[in-house]
């Protein structure tokens, strides 16, 4: 059986098996609906419930097992009301689990109701940067938001200017006080990486059309900690 454990893109229509013992979610998740609902016993182990359930039911299900932290439920997306089970015929829920074998079992909650966006640190991005640069930031002054993230060096007489658009890369802007000086244009991996250097005018002129895009979506996901 395949299992998955983080699903996206769900539809919000299936069905949850409650494991024998989890006497306490067995009896207060069917009360959760009125109708809507097909409930069977003894499925994949004695004393295991399954409750089948209509569209977008599935999220009061999610709600209940975050608010109560229940671990050890399933969660079925591809079989739901519409499968044609007869709450009378077991049998026929058995043969569809053969059939639709996908499966979420970690991270239930998450899954159907979606992951809260994770926040990144602004402090640690500038180590991370630090770094991969070399840059021996002390005693930076930081102001951040969702266009971009903006840190001030007096020691060094310089501003670095981030946007983090999603965790997996980085662009940063090293512009020295003095024209004399060469500032730094390039794309960090979460990992503290260079991905790459912009340093011929063509590259220079593409680094910035990226970078002022990336601050007019408003994609910054760094937030100042």
């Amino acid at each position: 059986m395949q299992i998955t454990n983080n699903q996206s893109n769900l539809n919000f229509s299936g069905s949850f098996r409650i494991p024998r013992g989890k006497f306490k979610a067995q009896h207060e998740i069917p009360q959760l609906f009125t109708q809507g609902r097909q409930i069977f016993y003894d499925i994949k182990e004695d004393g295991d419930m399954f409750i089948v359930l209509r569209d977008n039911y599935d999220r009061r299900v999610a709600k209940y097992i975050k608010e109560n932290n229940v671990s050890g439920l399933e969660y079925y997306p591809e079989i739901n009301t519409k499968s044609g089970l007869d709450d009378q015929k077991p049998e026929g829920l058995i043969v569809l689990l053969k059939e639709k074998s996908k499966v979420i079992k970690a991270n239930l909650s998450e899954a159907i109701l979606g992951k809260k966006p994770v926040k990144y640190s602004v402090s640690n991005e500038i180590s991370k940067i630090s770094d991969a640069l070399r840059l021996h930031i002390e005693n930076p002054i930081i102001s951040s938001n969702k266009s971009f993230t903006r840190v001030r060096d007096e020691q060094k007489c310089r501003t670095i200017e981030l946007v983090a658009p999603t965790p997996a890369s980085t662009y940063v802007k090293v512009i020295p006080d003095s024209l004399n000086e060469t500032s730094t244009k390039c794309i960090i991996d979460a990992k503290g990486n260079i991905i790459k250097m912009f340093e011929t005018p063509d590259e220079i002129h593409r680094f910035n059309v990226m970078f002022n895009n990336a601050k007019n979506k408003n994609v910054n996901i760094l937030v100042n900690k």
